[in-house]
């Protein structure tokens, strides 16, 4: 925007050539002399240059919040997938943690059952053993 200022005061207008005319050579020029005519019909394609630009100029900004808004969405909605993504894994994979945690509670709580019945036996039989030998030592 601001080079588009520093156009505006760089334009080529009739007066400014008259007056530049007027200085470097010393003599005046008349309104319809030739070389003004030159002069106002370079400004006229300067003017229309410029408003040529500011179309483009429109037109590139408005490709560029629209591509801009496009391409924010797409990256978005990847972020979003692989965020689901990423959740339900981590889900899944909790899953097979707690599924494999219960398999070895199972397998600890048979055990453990074993064991009980183990020491069970060893307590009955330790109890037989000792009232044989408490009512037969005589």
């Amino acid at each position: 925007m601001e080079d588009h200022a520093k156009q505006k005061t760089a334009k080529l207008t009739a007066e400014k050539v008259r007056h530049a005319l007027i200085e470097k050579h010393g003599q005046p020029l008349s309104e319809d002399d030739p070389i003004l005519m030159v002069a106002s019909m370079f400004e006229m394609f300067q003017d229309e240059y410029d408003s040529t630009l500011k179309k483009h100029q429109s037109a590139i900004e408005k490709f560029m919040v629209s591509s801009s808004k496009h391409y924010a969405d797409k990256v978005q909605k990847s972020t979003d997938d692989l965020l689901n993504r990423a959740v339900q894994g981590n889900i899944r994979n909790n899953i097979e943690a707690m599924a494999d945690f219960k398999d070895s509670m199972n397998d600890f709580t048979k055990t453990n059952r074993i064991y009980a019945a183990v020491s069970l036996c060893s307590c009955v039989i330790s109890i037989c053993l000792f009232l044989s030998w408490y009512l037969f030592r005589g």
